[in-house]
């Protein structure tokens, strides 16, 4: 599985790799116990809230990195 902006925060927390990229990112995201609820946003939804607190710049790096996943 490719990972992107388009891809769900619960398709990320179930994968390890992709778990890591958010918590060098987004220090303490996976371990929220409020990010089960977001689980069925896409990371590009989620970054539209600006409750999340996720910059432009912060989303281009973690698509970044999430590209480079290896499955």
């Amino acid at each position: 599985m490719k990972f992107d902006q388009n891809s769900k925060v619960g398709d990320f927390l179930a994968n390890e790799a992709a778990k890591a990229v958010l918590d060098k990112h987004l220090p303490g995201f996976a371990s929220n116990p409020m990010t089960s609820m977001a689980s069925g946003f896409t990371l590009g939804q989620l970054a539209a809230f600006p409750q999340a607190n996720i910059s432009s710049e912060v989303l281009a790096s973690i698509v970044s990195d999430l590209a480079a996943i290896e499955e």
